[in-house]
């Protein structure tokens, strides 16, 4: 079940046969002077099979390799080489995710329902606020910031995960913001460049509620943001009970991240290796989606798709 090998090749024949005009013909996303050992979609799908079995630990991962996979993986470069160079392919990982996610799109039935939702994610506890600088250096682009989870009803540090899934369970479109930072701003940066987000219906809880911007993602995007109203609105109108099912979709994803990609635990010290590893797990579960369903599973049926 956990045959890291195994899972690599089945990743890599996915990332291969669907996305290969990310690559060159060296398999390169770019013109590298000096051939590296492993190149990029190697260093990719490596970082995609550590996520589909669940370690989180760089270290953990390469003591594997060396001691059960040293004869499969014989290029392998240095860790911290790995770990460099599996940032600088943030884009295409990220490239990678919106393809395989919008051929999914295409080949499943086509939902007109979009639902958005954010999760609150810890890096250091609360007696940790003033003495930890990790995730708050000046070279973070994101620094973590105090924000309250209104789930636990209680302060944490570190960032919200915005999520965007249609009604199927597949990815949309995601950002990431410092806790303290209101889900309402995730909307405000929508514009008419999110075509994939066009002509739809966007389901969301009472934070997405401004009728300001509902209308001008109507005008730009053509997109119905549908909320539901607070009890002490004049306008109040009672919610459909079909929205409120549709939109429990997105705790099922959310829990899905939990527990089978231990979404709310990372090892990371700076905002851009917290970013690339949930931008991995993204993608290692759209792959998996797409695995099922070219074998005609359940496509959310994914903790055990690569079952080796």
């Amino acid at each position: 079940m956990h045959d890291i090998a195994t899972i690599y090749k089945k990743v890599k024949k996915i990332v291969k046969t669907y996305c290969s005009n990310i690559f060159n013909d060296e398999c390169n996303t770019r013109f590298y002077p000096n051939k590296p050992s492993m190149n990029d979609l190697e260093i990719i799908c490596l970082a995609l099979a550590g996520e589909c079995v669940n370690i989180e630990s760089e270290c953990l991962l390469w003591s594997k390799i060396k001691t059960d996979y040293s004869k499969v993986f014989k290029n392998l470069p240095h860790r911290t080489s790995f770990n460099r160079r599996r940032k600088n392919l943030r884009e295409a990982i990220c490239l990678i995710t919106r393809q395989i996610s919008t051929l999914l799109i295409d080949n499943v039935v086509e939902s007109e329902t979009l639902i958005i939702d954010s999760i609150p994610i810890d890096i250091c506890k609360l007696p940790r606020e003033w003495n930890s600088n990790q995730h708050r250096r000046e070279t973070d682009e994101v620094k973590a910031a105090k924000g309250y989870n209104s789930t636990l009803k209680t302060y944490y540090i570190g960032y919200k995960l915005h999520y965007i899934t249609n009604q199927h369970g597949i990815f949309r479109d995601l950002m990431i913001t410092a806790a303290n930072v209101h889900d309402i701003e995730y909307l405000k940066l929508l514009s008419y460049e999110d075509i994939h987000l066009a002509n739809k219906t966007l389901l969301g809880d009472r934070a997405y509620l401004s009728n300001t911007i509902q209308l001008k993602l109507f005008e730009e995007l053509n997109l119905d943001v549908s909320i539901p109203y607070r009890r002490n609105q004049k306008d109040f109108k009672k919610y459909s009970y079909e929205n409120k099912i549709v939109r429990k979709r997105v705790e099922t994803v959310f829990a899905q991240y939990v527990d089978e990609f231990d979404i709310k635990f990372t090892y990371s010290k700076s905002f851009n290796g917290f970013d690339i590893r949930i931008n991995t797990k993204v993608c290692a579960k759209t792959i998996k989606q797409l695995y099922n369903f070219i074998n005609e599973k359940p496509i959310n049926h994914t903790k055990h798709a690569f079952a080796a």
